[in-house]
Order: C-alpha cells, then sequence, then structure tokens
C-alpha cells in the first residue's frame, strides 16, 4: 500500500511540476514551501529505512514493526505538510519562505542522489558477494569426488567422440 501512495505522490509532483510551467497553476511560494517539506520527509525516510536495512544486512535483527512505524510517522508527516500547514496561518517573510522552501528543496535533493549513490554501492556488494559464494561453490564441486568423477566422464566422452571422428576421417580418406 505505502509502495502505491509514493508512486502516486511522485507522480502527482511530475504533474504539479508542468501544470506549474502553464498559467493554469499558480502555485504560491508557502505552497511550494509545504511541497517541499512533504519531500523532505518521504526522502528522509528512504534514507532511515536504508540504514535499518544494513542493520538488519549486518546484525540480523529484523525491525519490520519499526520500519512500519517510521514509515507511518514520516509518511503522516508528509500528508501533514500538503494538508494541514496550508491551512495554518503562519506568519513568516516571502524571503524566509523562499529561503526555507530552497534549504529543504535542496537538502531532499541532496539526500536523494547520496541514497541513490548508497543503494547502487549495497546492491553491487550484494552481486558481488553472491556470485564470490556461487563460484566457491562450483569450485568445491569441481574438486569434490563426483565433481572430478563428472569431469573425468565428460573427457572420456569427448576422447571416444573424437577417437570416432578421427577413424571416421581415416576410413573416408582411404
Amino acid at each position: 500500500m505505502t509502495t502505491t501512495f509514493t508512486k502516486i505522490t511522485g507522480v502527482g509532483f511530475i504533474i504539479l511540476s508542468v501544470l506549474r510551467l502553464t498559467p493554469f497553476m499558480n502555485a504560491t511560494g508557502k505552497w511550494l514551501l509545504y511541497i517541499s517539506i512533504a519531500a523532505f520527509f518521504l526522502i528522509l525516510y528512504d534514507l532511515l529505512e536504508f540504514i535499518v536495512e544494513g542493520i538488519w544486512i549486518k546484525k540480523g535483527v529484523k525491525l519490520s514493526k519499526f520500519l512500519f512505524s517510521l514509515r507511518s510517522i514520516f509518511l503522516g508527516c508528509a500528508v501533514m505538510a500538503i494538508i494541514v500547514l496550508p491551512n495554518l496561518k503562519i506568519n513568516i517573510s516571502v524571503k524566509e519562505v523562499n529561503t526555507f522552501s530552497d534549504a529543504f528543496t535542496l537538502i531532499s535533493l541532496g539526500i536523494a542522489i547520496t541514497l541513490i549513490g548508497f543503494k547502487t554501492e549495497r546492491v553491487q556488494t550484494i552481486l558481488y558477494n553472491r556470485r564470490k559464494t556461487i563460484n566457491n561453490e562450483v569450485r568445491e564441486f569441481l574438486n569434490s569426488i563426483e565433481g572430478r568423477s563428472m569431469i573425468n566422464e565428460h573427457i572420456e566422452k569427448l576422447r571416444i567422440e573424437n577417437t570416432h571422428q578421427i577413424n571416421k576421417l581415416d576410413a573416408d580418406s582411404k
């Protein structure tokens, strides 16, 4: 359910950004600040989920209830930023609104880009470790009695096939 919400929210932001370029939508600075705050909470949850998953992988501790609680808190904060904050009477200057909006946007973007790098690194490490494990298992099998037996049987089969081909070539050349 959460991934569906996140996907819909992401598509909604993309649609809003396109509409912002048209005369159909006039977004105020405060509204954009609230959207930036919501985006910050969403990316912050993603960062914390990444960190918790890292702990889970290293220590083998299952934290699914903890992650579910975190998800609920951060999604709730994001929704509140979009729905509740615009309805509060907050008296801040346009300059402060722009400053806070830029700060939340830049920190969210910075976290998102950094997180992409860390996630890519984690996936590469996992794939490397899997490949290493498979190579070790294959090496162990090939060094086992059963593995050597299979290799010797295959070599013997190829030797017999080669002998038949050579004999056939000799017979054809006479």
